[in-house]
């Protein structure tokens, strides 16, 4: 019984760790107003979709190393990022700062010559190390660097690598399966999202490094699931076991929808992160992927 208390302790407290961390994802708004089709699309950052914070905050930021369209054919084309410097406030006052908020909103308007099919959304972050410790003067205090190349620490809290993948998709005309992008770890739907209503199935792959991700003994692997309008406001979230590297679940309301998955991978002298020691103890992967349900 101590064993399976001790587990159910530390699962919780990954649970609550994950649930607490930022996470990345890409908004795409269709429109068919006029005889037109196009998408408004932007970045999120932070916990509440669709926008919480800016990607370069002071509280916690975020560099985009990619952002681009892949049409049907896979031909790519770069969307616009937003630049990574911390931002500072563009006016203060007794009450509040006003800082910019350049989350890479950009319209992507499709034509009567646009392939039909399926267009996907694709972010990559840049790989982050984050050092979290006490310093020689008992100050808790937090780097973006790796644990070896910061000076003056006491006892190390956390050291950690984390890189984040985000996707969505624009449809015309019939969806057809998406193909993988190479995403370190990425979320692969086997359902339509282009014509979802509430009640419906979602099934999705999870795929890390190419290969199916899959619950465990050693490493319990699942999907969350929440929307601005089921879940979000109340702080919970669906879950489902990834089995074989899949995982399904209901839509329960109209609105915006994403799908989240973290894995974490501890650093060790002998393991296939063997090169990271010294500057890191785990690193973490997490990526989403967003819908609409109508």
């Amino acid at each position: 019984m101590k064993r399976i208390g001790l587990f159910l302790t530390v699962f919780l407290f990954a649970m609550t760790s994950m649930a607490n961390a930022h996470s990345v994802w890409i908004n795409s708004f269709e429109s068919h107003a006029h005889g037109a089709h196009h998408s408004m699309v932007s970045l999120g950052w932070g916990h509440a979709l669709p926008m919480d914070d800016i990607l370069n905050s002071p509280n916690g930021r975020i560099a985009i190393a990619d952002f681009t369209l892949y049409d049907p054919a896979m031909n790519k084309t770069d969307l616009i990022k937003p630049p990574f410097k911390v931002e500072e406030p563009t006016a203060s006052t007794a009450d509040i700062d006003l800082y910019a908020a350049d989350l890479a909103t950009q319209k992507i308007a499709l034509n009567p010559k646009s392939k039909d099919g399926v267009y996907q959304l694709s972010a990559v972050s840049v790989p982050t190390f984050y050092t979290q410790y006490i310093d020689k003067k008992g100050r808790e205090r937090m780097e973006l660097k790796p644990k070896n190349e910061v000076d003056g620490i006491k006892k190390v809290l956390m050291a950690v690598k984390f890189q984040a993948f985000a996707k969505s998709y624009l449809t015309k005309g019939t969806w057809v399966a998406p193909q993988p992008l190479g995403h370190g770890l990425e979320i692969i739907p086997r359902t339509d999202l282009s014509n979802l209503h509430v009640g419906d199935l979602v099934e999705v792959d999870v795929l890390f490094y190419g290969q199916p991700l899959t619950a465990t003994a050693k490493s319990i692997e699942y999907i969350t699931a929440h929307s601005s309008s089921f879940g979000q406001s109340d702080g919970f979230a669906l879950f489902s076991y990834l089995m074989n590297g899949r995982a399904q679940f209901r839509v329960q309301s109209a609105g915006q929808w994403m799908i989240s998955v973290d894995h974490k991978d501890d650093v060790t002298a002998d393991g296939p992160l063997k090169e990271l020691v010294g500057k890191a103890d785990q690193v973490y992967h997490g990526a989403s992927l967003t819908f609409n349900v109508q």
